[in-house]
């Protein structure tokens, strides 16, 4: 059995213990090396003891015991027989730099963190540092909303063929190698999808046309022309998911080609498909591999899983 080494965040004053649930629901098919880490930082204890550097290094010492005892108990009470679990505690403000630094020390396969919980409507809040992970994290991260996996029937991964910056760094094929790794381990099946959204072409192509822009696209003199040029631009995007699903032997019945505005059309597909996760590529730059990714963190009620493409650095993130 495989032995995979995890992160996993938990927050200092509310640990959310679902992702204990989806811990052991991981290690069903493998094995589990598993940091359990809390991150602190309080400001209060900062400041009011900044003159007296020996008080606060006990300070520090003592919060870290009381979160190290707090993880103890955890891991005591969600003993598994493919886990083994390390507790740690880390004085680090911002905590994701903390959780960065941690990851790449232990050369860990996967991070997991949840949301923030919160009272109201939008019971999972997702902070700045949250989103700074999402865009600077080279290791697979998944972030948690709480929402349980056993009513989940599958694992659905969003690519984007059509965008250069997959097809240089292979980013799509990450995105799918993680989803099956996540599938299998979870023993749910795989949906491969990609959003084609003939509104923002038209856009694209009736702001070309008017300013009679010749190079990738060609001048629209006829509705006709318009029409044929959308019908080639589904055609390509077509083909281009098809020699995706070549490449990784998947089956038709795992494909999903979804026409509308990205954001909405797959959070729809993770309602309809009762996904447990959705594993998106990012870049931290444009479509799918940026802004779409944050808008699924926000909207979507399953857990996302964020993957980079094989040569990132996170120093160009900054």
């Amino acid at each position: 059995m495989s032995q995979v080494k995890v992160l996993m965040d938990l927050h200092p004053q509310h640990p959310d213990e679902t992702l204990f649930a989806k811990l052991h629901q991981f290690a069903e098919q493998q094995s589990l090396e598993v940091t359990l880490m809390i991150c602190d930082y309080r400001s209060s204890i900062a400041s009011n003891l900044m003159l007296q550097p020996d008080s606060l290094e006990k300070a520090i010492a003592h919060l870290k015991r009381e979160h190290i005892k707090r993880l103890n108990l955890l891991a005591e009470k969600y003993e598994h027989k493919n886990i083994s679990y390390v507790c740690e505690a880390q004085w680090h403000k911002p905590y994701y730099e903390a959780i960065l630094k941690r990851a790449d020390e232990l050369n860990v396969d996967w991070i997991i963190k949840s949301a923030n919980p919160r009272q109201g409507i939008q019971r999972w809040l997702f902070t700045p540092s949250d989103y700074q992970l999402l865009k600077s994290c080279p290791q697979p991260l998944l972030l948690s909303k709480g929402q349980p996996w056993q009513d989940s029937q599958c694992i659905l991964a969003a690519v984007d063929p059509s965008h250069a910056e997959s097809q240089s760094s292979k980013l799509d094929s990450h995105v799918i190698r993680h989803a099956q790794a996540l599938a299998v381990a979870l023993n749910l099946p795989l949906k491969v999808c990609h959003a084609f959204d003939p509104i923002g072409w038209e856009v694209v192509m009736n702001s070309t046309a008017s300013a009679g822009v010749m190079g990738q696209f060609v001048v629209l003199d006829t509705p006709d022309d318009h029409q044929q040029l959308l019908e080639n631009l589904r055609t390509n995007h077509r083909e281009q998911l098809t020699e995706l699903q070549k490449q990784h032997q998947l089956d038709d019945q795992q494909m999903l080609f979804l026409e509308g505005d990205p954001v909405e059309t797959l959070i729809k597909a993770c309602e309809e498909h009762k996904a447990a996760a959705i594993v998106v590529g990012t870049t931290y730059r444009s479509g799918l591999l940026g802004s779409t990714a944050e808008s699924l963190l926000d909207q979507t009620a399953c857990d996302l899983v964020a993957v980079k493409h094989r040569n990132f650095n996170a120093l160009d993130t900054h």
